[in-house]
């Protein structure tokens, strides 16, 4: 009963909230409220009318009363709320509508304005916008408290007016009173004269720097204004974004890199408390582990300075599986996690449903997408929306944070708008807040800084090119004697030195872990070959791209580690033959020619490509706060090893910054610790680091400083990740450059700018349609759960009982069988067969984490492939725990072999572990 009627004033909730005061209507609370209810709305209102009138909304859209909602038109009506009664009775708000930018208006400069006003002689002319009750507790309050208490809460009152004519009645009482500084605040004078001071030019160019870092410690960051403490306040254009939230709408908010989204989120988490009460139950959520700790750290800072009281813990990675979901939720009030965290906790039934929560803050919504966390989390919300048993079920408010929506694919306008219309659908946000009143304030906080691009030659004519093509050419001579690698792979067109050669590396060794051959010695003995085959291929590929990248010593050098890593590990006879390819072409005298280019010559000491000619004059303009991005790891530490060793850049003291990594032994990623330790020194106030080096890993949520200079190297992506890169370069006068030897590379940067100006002009129409853009995403929202619906219906297919054995992927020698695999906790998969470490061998496993993991298990035959982890379970010492994507599965009935990159999709059923099952 009065669907309708609720399902209105919720879409309508911002014109009420902003307009009526509920104490006014206390006779109709205190008839339909429970008592208790009805004095914790007076007791807010107290604090913040419009989070009081807000909580009101929410009991009054829970009644089911019969005739509730005509007695609440005749409370407003008896109150003179005549146009807010009027606007509900045919649901037209135009008329309150007309009024919003007088009140954002009087609501800007409201500061100056109540030290202007003489409130007892302007209550004279206003009595027609005000209401006679609001006029006596106006004069009450100037008796009490003298006039300028009273001018806040005549302003306060004329914002809240729902008579079209108050900013009418207000200029014609303020000149009648000749408050004439007053009135030409309302009316600026455009035609007043601003002085230009020339004088100090000189002197603010040598404090720029100075004031540029003074900024990022009083807002850390860039984000907001900081007190006392941690707690950060809001600007103008951050109360701006986050006013849809306060009304209790589901918001996307989409603001430049830099501007505070994360103090956006603090306040709105803030005001969301001491709405909500006890019921708040709060979760924000960050994608990566790095931009988790530095959230989490913002919060608890926030929050200690603000009420201490309110609690807050985090959870991410492996704390998942130590520390109960159920038990921090039902202890806190505000939790950060990463997304996969809520992911697991749903399915092991520890979070019931979404239900539990009050509010979801996603940071860097515009992964909802696919198979993300965020996706599967937002799949759940919205399969209880839409279902028809969702027994009276709050679910929470959705709140996404994001530097663009330009997601997908698109040619255009309207593909855009679809994209994004899809993206509002799947975070069930109807509005995306965007900064429009605010920007000349955002503007002086967030600088965007020029883009440039840098078109270079490459080199045409280079010895080490050639002899690494000859080598390559020869191993996958070698590889086609063992088998036709051609007949494994489709893809065609690959050029040495190229990310489309990766590729075909990649899907060749897929195909080598199933591929099958009558003899199984022989079947071993190909695909081990083959293995080596395109690992060594791999590596030149790799030295190709750091030779064009950087130099070629970094290149050699890179190769020369590799290579001593084989010999060193025990080689067979197709390594050695391998091992010897190389040592043959790159003999002493050769060796030492290619390194002494990079102390001789005229490019010895400067990467390879002119490009990095032009790059070394740019470092030395932008000798402070600089960013470079080039496209892979290798290619930063080389960049590195270039600066640190030229007399004119060490002085930069380069830091790199790369992500953890997974498949390498000879480039390892970065911890947690070493991250924070180069952020620091690069954001340190002493300049420790004055150039940071960083791969893709820095695109997104990490808080680096302000920087003087952005400098891509061949580095572009989508529309998504060039706001978020140039987003780093926010000191004022600050560049983004894009050096590349490759056109189609900048002209892909210049498409993706002009893409940014239809996903602008995309947004500004979705916001101008509300109507046609909700239509679009119920659309969409409902084609979705028909899809989600049919899968569920296809009855899922039964693992089998059968018995399998595990192969390695690399050489299909025996590992163990499916029969003796037990699964622990859901997730960690052990042999009980101790055979299993005649066939393998361990050695110290280089980041142990906690009491669970005691050393690495690697495999024998000198395979160096890693097939897992040895562990211990409470008192039970050198459990095996295996990687499925290291191994083959091979069905001991048909012989079929198939390969899994994850447990969850293999098709054959395991025991649950037991401590019985341990027998020695």
């Amino acid at each position: 009963m009065y669907e309708l009627e609720k399902s209105n004033l919720q879409r309508c909730s911002e014109y009420v909230v902003h307009i009526l005061r509920p104490s006014y209507v206390k006779g109709f609370m205190t008839t339909y409220l429970r008592p208790e209810v009805a004095e914790r709305i007076l007791s807010e209102e107290s604090k913040s009318v419009t989070a009081a009138a807000q909580v009101f909304l929410d009991q009054v859209c829970l009644l089911d009363e019969l005739g509730w909602y005509q007695a609440l038109l005749d409370a407003l009506e008896a109150e003179d709320y005549k146009g807010l009664c009027e606007a509900l009775k045919g649901w037209d708000f135009q008329t309150l509508e007309s009024t919003k930018l007088h009140r954002v208006l009087l609501d800007r400069i409201e500061p100056r304005f109540t030290k202007m006003i003489k409130p007892r002689d302007l209550l004279l002319h206003l009595g027609d916008c005000l209401r006679k009750r609001e006029c006596e507790e106006i004069q009450a309050i100037e008796n009490l408290k003298g006039p300028i208490a009273a001018a806040e809460r005549l302003t306060d009152c004329l914002k809240r007016s729902d008579k079209q004519n108050w900013f009418k009645l207000l200029k014609s009482a303020l000149y009648s009173c000749e408050l004439t500084d007053a009135l030409q605040l309302l009316e600026p004078d455009t035609g007043r004269t601003h002085t230009h001071t020339h004088t100090h030019t000189h002197t603010h160019t040598h404090t720029q720097l100075w004031l540029l870092r003074e900024e990022e410690e009083r807002g850390g960051g860039g984000g907001g204004e900081k007190s006392r403490g941690g707690e950060k306040k809001m600007r103008e254009y951050q109360r701006e974004l986050a006013e849809p939230v306060f009304q209790g709408k589901n918001t996307v908010i989409c603001a430049p890199t830099g501007c505070g989204k994360t103090v956006v989120a603090l306040a709105i988490c803030e005001q969301h408390l001491k709405v909500k009460g006890k019921g708040a139950k709060v979760v924000f959520m960050a994608t990566k582990v790095d931009v988790f700790n530095q959230q989490y750290k913002l919060f608890q800072e926030h929050f200690q300075e603000k009420d201490p009281d309110i609690r807050i813990d985090g959870l991410c990675g492996n704390q998942g599986d130590q520390l109960s979901m159920k038990v921090v939720m039902e202890n806190n009030d505000i939790i950060v996690l990463t997304p996969q965290i809520l992911v697991n906790a749903m399915a092991q039934g520890e979070v019931p449903s979404l239900s539990c929560f009050s509010l979801l803050i996603l940071d860097e919504c515009h992964n909802t997408t696919g198979k993300h966390p965020y996706n599967i989390i937002m799949t759940s919300y919205l399969d209880a929306k839409l279902s028809t048993e969702q027994n009276g079920q709050h679910l929470p408010q959705i709140v996404g944070l994001t530097a663009s929506v330009g997601i997908g694919s698109f040619k255009n306008q309207s593909e855009a708008e679809n994209n994004i219309c899809q993206l509002c659908a799947s975070l069930d946000s109807r509005i995306i807040s965007t900064i429009h009143t605010n920007t000349d304030e955002l503007q002086s906080y967030v600088h965007t800084p020029d883009k440039e691009f840098f078109l270079v030659q490459k080199r045409h004519t280079d010895p080490f090119i050639r002899i690494i093509h000859d080598i390559m050419a020869k191993i996958e001579g070698l590889a086609k004697t063992v088998y036709n690698i051609e007949s494994l792979s489709s893809i065609e067109n690959r050029d040495y030195g190229s990310q489309k050669y990766e590729q075909w590396i990649v899907d060749v060794q897929k195909k080598c872990r199933v591929l099958q051959l009558k003899d199984q010695e022989e079947e071993s003995r190909v695909c081990r070959a083959l293995y080596n085959y395109t690992e060594h291929l791999r590596k030149y590929n790799d030295a190709l791209i750091i030779n064009e990248d950087a130099r070629t010593k970094d290149a050699l050098e890179y190769l020369s580690s590799f290579i001593q890593q084989v010999k060193n590990a025990g080689h067979d006879a197709t390594e050695r033959q391998l091992t010897a390819y190389f040592d043959g072409r790159f003999t002493g005298t050769t060796r030492r020619r290619f390194l002494a280019r990079s102390v001789h010559s005229s490019s010895a000491g400067q990467p390879t490509g002119l490009y990095y000619e032009a790059s070394t004059a740019m470092v030395q303009i932008y000798s402070h706060g600089s960013d470079l991005q080039p496209r892979f790891r290798s290619t930063a530490t080389a960049l590195k090893s270039w600066m640190e060793e030229s007399d004119s850049l060490k002085f930069l003291k380069p830091g790199v910054l790369i992500g953890r990594g997974r498949k390498s032994s000879q480039l390892t990623g970065m911890t947690l610790n070493s991250k924070k330790g180069v952020l620091d020194s690069f954001k340190s106030f002493d300049n420790q680091s004055k150039i940071l080096i960083a791969t893709s890993v820095a695109d997104e949520g990490i808080d680096i400083p302000q920087c003087n200079l952005v400098l891509m190297y061949e580095y572009v992506g989508n529309v998504v990740k060039m706001v978020q890169v140039r987003g780093r370069g926010r000191a004022q006068g600050s560049k983004c450059i894009l050096v590349s030897d490759k056109k189609d590379r900048i002209d892909k940067e210049k498409h993706n700018m002009e893409k940014e100006k239809i996903v602008e002009r995309a947004i500004r129409n979705l916001q101008d349609t509300p109507t046609e853009m909700l239509r679009k995403m119920e659309v969409f929202q409902r084609g979705d759960k028909v899809c989600r619906d049919m899968v569920k219906m296809v009855p899922e297919r039964p693992r089998t009982e059968g018995s399998y054995q595990l192969l390695c992927s690399k050489c299909k020698k025996h590992s163990c069988y499916t029969d003796d695999i037990r699964v622990l906790q859901d997730s960690h998969h052990i042999v009980l067969d101790p055979t299993l470490f005649s066939r393998a061998r361990t050695e110290p496993h280089p980041k142990p984490k906690g009491v669970f993991i005691s050393e690495g298990l690697k495999t024998l035959v000198n395979t160096r492939l890693d097939w897992g982890i040895v562990v211990s379970y409470l008192t039970i010492q050198n459990l095996p725990v295996l990687k499925i994507e290291s191994f083959v599965v091979k069905n001991c009935v048909t012989e079929q072999q198939r390969y899994y990159r994850k447990w969850r999709d293999v098709t054959f059923s395991m025991k649950t572990f037991e401590l019985t099952d341990i027998t020695w």
